[in-house]
Protein backbone atom coordinates (compact mmCIF):
# COMPACT_ATOMS: atom_id res chain seq x y z
CA UNK A 1 0.00 0.00 0.00
CA UNK A 2 1.76 3.38 -1.34
CA UNK A 3 0.10 4.61 1.97
CA UNK A 4 3.45 5.82 4.12
CA UNK A 5 4.50 9.19 4.01
CA UNK A 6 8.10 9.63 4.88
CA UNK A 7 7.31 11.51 7.93
CA UNK A 8 5.52 9.17 9.78
CA UNK A 9 6.32 8.22 13.13
CA UNK A 10 4.41 5.66 15.42
CA UNK A 11 4.96 6.32 19.31
CA UNK A 12 3.50 2.93 20.74
CA UNK A 13 3.97 2.06 24.71
CA UNK A 14 8.00 2.81 25.09
CA UNK A 15 9.49 2.87 21.49
CA UNK A 16 8.97 5.63 18.77
CA UNK A 17 9.01 4.43 15.45
CA UNK A 18 9.96 6.78 12.19
CA UNK A 19 8.90 5.38 8.72
CA UNK A 20 12.24 3.97 8.11
CA UNK A 21 12.03 1.43 11.13
CA UNK A 22 8.57 0.24 9.73
CA UNK A 23 8.43 -1.78 6.25
CA UNK A 24 6.48 -4.52 4.88
CA UNK A 25 6.76 -7.85 6.81
CA UNK A 26 5.26 -10.17 4.49
CA UNK A 27 3.12 -11.40 7.62
CA UNK A 28 -1.13 -12.12 5.87
CA UNK A 29 -2.42 -12.94 9.90
CA UNK A 30 -1.99 -10.08 12.04
CA UNK A 31 -3.01 -10.91 15.58
CA UNK A 32 -3.16 -7.29 17.34
CA UNK A 33 -2.79 -8.60 20.92
CA UNK A 34 0.52 -9.83 19.63
CA UNK A 35 1.95 -7.78 17.10
CA UNK A 36 -0.08 -4.24 18.47
CA UNK A 37 -0.06 -1.09 16.00
CA UNK A 38 3.51 -1.86 14.61
CA UNK A 39 2.17 -5.34 12.84
CA UNK A 40 -1.24 -3.63 11.95
CA UNK A 41 1.48 -1.27 10.08
CA UNK A 42 3.09 -3.39 8.48
CA UNK A 43 0.91 -5.59 7.13
CA UNK A 44 -1.31 -2.48 5.49
CA UNK A 45 2.16 -1.37 3.48
CA UNK A 46 2.21 -5.20 2.05
CA UNK A 47 0.19 -6.58 -0.97
CA UNK A 48 -2.34 -9.60 -1.36
CA UNK A 49 -4.79 -10.64 1.34
CA UNK A 50 -4.48 -9.20 5.16
CA UNK A 51 -6.12 -10.87 7.73
CA UNK A 52 -5.90 -8.12 11.05
CA UNK A 53 -7.34 -10.62 13.96
CA UNK A 54 -9.23 -9.44 16.80
CA UNK A 55 -10.76 -13.16 18.00
CA UNK A 56 -8.45 -15.35 17.11
CA UNK A 57 -10.97 -18.37 17.19
CA UNK A 58 -12.83 -17.09 14.29
CA UNK A 59 -11.24 -19.21 11.36
CA UNK A 60 -9.54 -17.26 8.57
CA UNK A 61 -11.53 -17.23 5.00
CA UNK A 62 -10.57 -18.74 2.38
CA UNK A 63 -10.14 -15.95 0.21
CA UNK A 64 -7.53 -14.93 -2.65
CA UNK A 65 -8.72 -11.36 -3.08
CA UNK A 66 -5.88 -9.18 -2.59
CA UNK A 67 -8.31 -7.43 0.61
CA UNK A 68 -7.73 -6.05 4.01
CA UNK A 69 -9.95 -7.95 6.06
CA UNK A 70 -11.48 -7.17 9.56
CA UNK A 71 -13.89 -8.98 11.42
CA UNK A 72 -16.87 -7.10 13.39
CA UNK A 73 -17.44 -6.70 16.57
CA UNK A 74 -19.50 -9.41 17.30
CA UNK A 75 -21.94 -7.37 19.13
CA UNK A 76 -24.84 -8.96 18.07
CA UNK A 77 -24.09 -12.23 16.85
CA UNK A 78 -20.61 -13.76 16.18
CA UNK A 79 -18.03 -12.37 14.30
CA UNK A 80 -17.78 -12.36 10.59
CA UNK A 81 -15.16 -11.20 7.84
CA UNK A 82 -15.25 -8.02 5.68
CA UNK A 83 -13.11 -7.08 2.79
CA UNK A 84 -12.38 -4.19 2.09
CA UNK A 85 -10.02 -2.94 -1.20
CA UNK A 86 -7.05 -0.40 0.01
CA UNK A 87 -8.44 1.60 -2.66
CA UNK A 88 -11.56 1.56 -0.89
CA UNK A 89 -9.93 2.14 2.73
CA UNK A 90 -8.14 4.90 1.32
CA UNK A 91 -10.52 6.91 -0.78
CA UNK A 92 -11.90 9.28 2.13
CA UNK A 93 -8.70 9.93 3.64
CA UNK A 94 -7.38 13.08 3.88
CA UNK A 95 -4.03 13.21 4.00
CA UNK A 96 -2.81 17.10 4.04
CA UNK A 97 -2.78 19.89 6.49
CA UNK A 98 -0.19 20.49 9.63
CA UNK A 99 1.57 17.78 10.80
CA UNK A 100 -1.18 16.02 13.59
CA UNK A 101 -0.43 13.71 16.77
CA UNK A 102 -3.79 11.87 16.41
CA UNK A 103 -4.50 9.55 19.74
CA UNK A 104 -5.45 5.92 18.48
CA UNK A 105 -8.53 5.06 20.65
CA UNK A 106 -10.29 2.72 18.81
CA UNK A 107 -9.35 -0.74 18.31
CA UNK A 108 -5.94 -0.85 15.59
CA UNK A 109 -8.48 -4.01 14.10
CA UNK A 110 -11.47 -1.89 13.49
CA UNK A 111 -12.41 -0.04 10.39
CA UNK A 112 -12.19 3.00 12.32
CA UNK A 113 -8.81 2.22 13.79
CA UNK A 114 -7.54 1.62 10.75
CA UNK A 115 -9.10 5.23 9.19
CA UNK A 116 -6.98 6.88 11.85
CA UNK A 117 -3.87 4.46 11.26
CA UNK A 118 -3.77 5.45 7.36
CA UNK A 119 -4.46 9.06 8.11
CA UNK A 120 -1.52 9.25 9.59
CA UNK A 121 0.44 7.22 7.60
CA UNK A 122 -0.66 8.77 4.74
CA UNK A 123 0.26 12.73 5.91
CA UNK A 124 3.34 12.20 7.57
CA UNK A 125 1.82 12.60 11.16
CA UNK A 126 2.42 11.18 14.48
CA UNK A 127 0.16 8.68 15.62
CA UNK A 128 0.18 7.85 19.64
CA UNK A 129 -0.95 4.04 20.21
CA UNK A 130 -2.14 3.24 24.04
CA UNK A 131 -1.08 0.04 25.39
CA UNK A 132 -2.93 -2.90 25.24
CA UNK A 133 -5.98 -2.67 27.61
CA UNK A 134 -5.50 0.80 28.38
CA UNK A 135 -8.09 2.35 30.34
CA UNK A 136 -10.25 5.98 29.40
CA UNK A 137 -8.62 7.58 32.07
CA UNK A 138 -4.76 6.30 30.84
CA UNK A 139 -5.70 7.69 27.48
CA UNK A 140 -6.29 10.91 29.37
CA UNK A 141 -2.91 10.81 30.56
CA UNK A 142 -1.53 9.98 27.06
CA UNK A 143 -3.68 12.61 25.49
CA UNK A 144 -1.83 14.85 27.80
CA UNK A 145 1.39 13.56 27.86
CA UNK A 146 2.10 13.56 24.30
CA UNK A 147 -0.35 16.84 23.72
CA UNK A 148 -2.30 14.88 21.25
CA UNK A 149 -4.23 17.38 18.86
CA UNK A 150 -6.42 15.40 17.24
CA UNK A 151 -8.52 13.13 19.12
CA UNK A 152 -11.10 10.37 16.75
CA UNK A 153 -13.27 8.32 19.33
CA UNK A 154 -17.33 6.77 20.37
CA UNK A 155 -19.78 9.22 22.45
CA UNK A 156 -19.25 6.58 25.23
CA UNK A 157 -15.47 7.17 24.83
CA UNK A 158 -15.81 11.17 24.46
CA UNK A 159 -17.97 11.12 27.72
CA UNK A 160 -15.82 9.40 29.82
CA UNK A 161 -12.85 10.85 28.68
CA UNK A 162 -14.31 14.29 29.16
CA UNK A 163 -14.61 13.36 32.82
CA UNK A 164 -11.14 12.01 33.08
CA UNK A 165 -9.06 14.44 31.33
CA UNK A 166 -10.95 17.00 33.92
CA UNK A 167 -9.92 20.83 33.73
CA UNK A 168 -6.18 19.45 32.30
CA UNK A 169 -4.87 21.51 29.07
CA UNK A 170 -5.04 19.59 25.30
CA UNK A 171 -4.62 21.48 22.47
CA UNK A 172 -7.05 19.80 20.78
CA UNK A 173 -7.35 20.54 16.34
CA UNK A 174 -9.94 18.05 15.32
CA UNK A 175 -12.79 16.42 17.56
CA UNK A 176 -14.47 13.12 15.76
CA UNK A 177 -17.50 10.93 17.18
CA UNK A 178 -17.98 7.75 15.45
CA UNK A 179 -19.12 4.45 15.83
CA UNK A 180 -22.47 5.25 17.88
CA UNK A 181 -25.01 7.88 17.46
CA UNK A 182 -23.90 11.32 18.63
CA UNK A 183 -26.38 12.77 20.76
CA UNK A 184 -27.20 16.86 21.04
CA UNK A 185 -25.97 17.01 24.69
CA UNK A 186 -22.94 15.51 23.79
CA UNK A 187 -22.16 17.77 21.02
CA UNK A 188 -22.58 20.73 22.77
CA UNK A 189 -20.67 19.70 25.82
CA UNK A 190 -17.28 18.37 23.75
CA UNK A 191 -18.06 21.75 21.56
CA UNK A 192 -18.04 23.85 24.91
CA UNK A 193 -14.97 22.58 25.93
CA UNK A 194 -12.76 22.66 22.89
CA UNK A 195 -14.22 25.58 21.18
CA UNK A 196 -11.25 25.80 18.96
CA UNK A 197 -11.70 22.17 17.52
CA UNK A 198 -12.80 21.41 14.47
CA UNK A 199 -16.15 18.73 15.56
CA UNK A 200 -17.93 16.30 13.37
CA UNK A 201 -19.40 13.11 14.01
CA UNK A 202 -19.58 10.19 11.10
CA UNK A 203 -21.62 7.35 10.51
CA UNK A 204 -19.70 4.21 9.26
CA UNK A 205 -20.35 0.05 9.46
CA UNK A 206 -17.68 -2.61 8.76
CA UNK A 207 -19.27 -3.67 5.90
CA UNK A 208 -20.24 -0.42 3.54
CA UNK A 209 -17.03 1.85 5.60
CA UNK A 210 -17.59 5.61 5.79
CA UNK A 211 -20.92 6.54 4.92
CA UNK A 212 -20.94 10.33 5.62
CA UNK A 213 -19.53 13.03 8.04
CA UNK A 214 -21.51 15.32 9.57
CA UNK A 215 -19.56 18.77 10.60
CA UNK A 216 -22.88 20.98 11.68
CA UNK A 217 -22.82 20.29 15.16
CA UNK A 218 -26.10 19.30 15.16
CA UNK A 219 -27.18 15.29 15.50
CA UNK A 220 -28.36 13.18 13.13
CA UNK A 221 -27.91 14.42 9.65
CA UNK A 222 -29.64 16.64 7.15
CA UNK A 223 -32.87 14.91 5.51
CA UNK A 224 -32.22 16.20 2.22
CA UNK A 225 -29.22 13.88 2.40
CA UNK A 226 -31.76 11.18 1.88
CA UNK A 227 -31.67 9.67 -1.73
CA UNK A 228 -31.19 6.11 -3.90
CA UNK A 229 -28.25 5.04 -1.91
CA UNK A 230 -29.30 6.78 1.65
CA UNK A 231 -32.41 5.23 2.38
CA UNK A 232 -35.36 4.73 5.19
CA UNK A 233 -36.84 0.98 5.09
CA UNK A 234 -40.56 0.91 6.22
CA UNK A 235 -39.22 -0.63 9.29
CA UNK A 236 -38.00 2.89 10.29
CA UNK A 237 -33.86 1.45 9.59
CA UNK A 238 -31.59 3.44 7.27
CA UNK A 239 -30.24 1.20 4.18
CA UNK A 240 -27.00 2.00 2.60
CA UNK A 241 -26.87 0.96 -1.29
CA UNK A 242 -29.82 -1.57 -0.36
CA UNK A 243 -28.40 -2.81 3.02
CA UNK A 244 -30.12 -2.59 5.72
CA UNK A 245 -28.02 -1.13 8.63
CA UNK A 246 -30.44 -2.03 11.16
CA UNK A 247 -30.18 1.93 13.08
CA UNK A 248 -33.24 3.07 13.70
CA UNK A 249 -34.09 6.65 13.21
CA UNK A 250 -36.85 9.06 13.04
CA UNK A 251 -37.63 11.97 10.58
CA UNK A 252 -38.45 14.95 11.70
CA UNK A 253 -38.79 18.15 8.92
CA UNK A 254 -35.29 18.98 8.32
CA UNK A 255 -33.18 16.11 10.02
CA UNK A 256 -33.00 12.07 10.40
CA UNK A 257 -32.23 11.42 13.71
CA UNK A 258 -31.03 8.20 14.98
CA UNK A 259 -32.95 6.16 17.77
CA UNK A 260 -31.36 3.25 18.82
CA UNK A 261 -29.99 -0.44 16.99
CA UNK A 262 -33.17 -2.84 15.70
CA UNK A 263 -31.26 -5.52 17.36
CA UNK A 264 -30.98 -3.79 21.05
CA UNK A 265 -34.76 -3.21 21.10
CA UNK A 266 -36.78 -5.03 24.11
CA UNK A 267 -40.18 -5.60 24.42
CA UNK A 268 -41.48 -4.15 28.04
CA UNK A 269 -45.20 -5.66 28.52
CA UNK A 270 -45.70 -5.76 24.46
CA UNK A 271 -44.18 -2.24 24.07
CA UNK A 272 -41.13 -1.72 21.93
CA UNK A 273 -38.46 0.37 24.16
CA UNK A 274 -35.02 1.61 22.22
CA UNK A 275 -32.49 1.53 25.59
CA UNK A 276 -30.70 4.16 23.36
CA UNK A 277 -33.61 6.68 23.76
CA UNK A 278 -33.94 6.36 27.49
CA UNK A 279 -30.63 6.89 27.95
CA UNK A 280 -30.74 10.05 25.63
CA UNK A 281 -33.53 11.05 27.92
CA UNK A 282 -31.36 10.98 31.05
CA UNK A 283 -28.12 12.53 29.66
CA UNK A 284 -30.21 15.80 28.92
CA UNK A 285 -29.59 16.09 33.02
CA UNK A 286 -26.57 18.09 33.64
CA UNK A 287 -25.08 16.58 36.54
CA UNK A 288 -25.33 12.84 34.47
CA UNK A 289 -22.02 12.16 32.80
CA UNK A 290 -23.11 8.89 30.89
CA UNK A 291 -25.59 6.26 31.53
CA UNK A 292 -26.24 2.41 30.08
CA UNK A 293 -29.70 1.08 30.38
CA UNK A 294 -30.13 -2.40 29.84
CA UNK A 295 -33.04 -5.13 29.73
CA UNK A 296 -34.09 -7.49 32.61
CA UNK A 297 -35.51 -10.60 32.39
CA UNK A 298 -39.38 -10.14 34.47
CA UNK A 299 -42.21 -12.49 34.29
CA UNK A 300 -45.05 -10.49 33.99
CA UNK A 301 -43.54 -8.16 31.24
CA UNK A 302 -40.85 -10.01 29.69
CA UNK A 303 -38.76 -7.47 30.38
CA UNK A 304 -37.90 -4.44 32.61
CA UNK A 305 -35.46 -1.71 31.95
CA UNK A 306 -32.67 -0.80 34.35
CA UNK A 307 -30.16 2.42 34.42
CA UNK A 308 -26.86 2.21 35.41
CA UNK A 309 -25.84 6.00 36.15
CA UNK A 310 -22.47 7.74 36.07
CA UNK A 311 -22.62 11.37 38.00
CA UNK A 312 -20.47 13.96 37.23
CA UNK A 313 -18.24 15.21 39.71
CA UNK A 314 -19.44 17.11 42.59
CA UNK A 315 -22.30 17.15 40.73
CA UNK A 316 -25.43 17.51 43.95
CA UNK A 317 -27.69 15.36 42.11
CA UNK A 318 -31.11 15.09 43.32
CA UNK A 319 -32.79 11.28 42.89
CA UNK A 320 -35.93 12.28 42.65
CA UNK A 321 -35.22 15.11 40.01
CA UNK A 322 -34.19 12.00 37.64
CA UNK A 323 -37.56 10.28 38.64
CA UNK A 324 -39.01 13.47 37.67
CA UNK A 325 -37.74 13.80 34.82
CA UNK A 326 -38.46 10.44 33.71
CA UNK A 327 -42.12 10.89 34.40
CA UNK A 328 -41.94 12.37 30.86
CA UNK A 329 -41.59 8.85 29.25
CA UNK A 330 -43.73 6.38 28.74
CA UNK A 331 -44.02 3.76 31.26
CA UNK A 332 -42.71 0.96 29.60
CA UNK A 333 -39.50 3.74 28.71
CA UNK A 334 -38.78 4.14 32.56
CA UNK A 335 -36.19 1.84 34.57
CA UNK A 336 -37.56 0.51 37.44
CA UNK A 337 -34.29 0.11 38.93
CA UNK A 338 -31.37 3.40 39.10
CA UNK A 339 -27.55 2.32 40.19
CA UNK A 340 -25.31 4.72 40.57
CA UNK A 341 -21.59 3.58 39.41
CA UNK A 342 -18.11 4.66 38.96
CA UNK A 343 -18.15 3.96 35.25
CA UNK A 344 -19.31 1.85 32.50
CA UNK A 345 -17.93 -0.71 31.10
CA UNK A 346 -16.79 -0.44 27.80
CA UNK A 347 -15.76 -3.05 25.19
CA UNK A 348 -12.92 -3.34 22.80
CA UNK A 349 -15.08 -1.28 20.24
CA UNK A 350 -15.11 1.61 23.05
CA UNK A 351 -18.99 1.39 22.81
CA UNK A 352 -21.21 0.36 25.68
CA UNK A 353 -22.76 -3.74 26.17
CA UNK A 354 -25.77 -4.35 27.01
CA UNK A 355 -27.08 -7.75 28.12
CA UNK A 356 -30.93 -9.19 27.58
Amino acid sequence: MDALNPGFTLIEGDHTLSSDDLRPDGESVVEVAKTGVKGVVAALLGTGDVFVVRDASVPLPQVAEDKVWLQTSGTTGAPKWVGHSRDRLKARIRAGGDRARWLLTFHPGSFAGLQVILTAMAGGHILIAPGHGASIADLADLAVAEQATHISGTPTFWRAFLMALGDRSLPLKSVTLGGEAADQTLLDAVKARFPQAHLRHIYATTEAGTVFSVQDGLAGFPRDWLNDDLSVTEQETLEVKGLDTGDIVELTPNRVLFRGRRDAMVNVGGVKVYPEAVESCLLELSFIQDVRVSARPNPITGHVLVADIVLKPDSGFDEAQIKAHLQGLPRAQRPVSLRYVDALDISATGKKSRSV
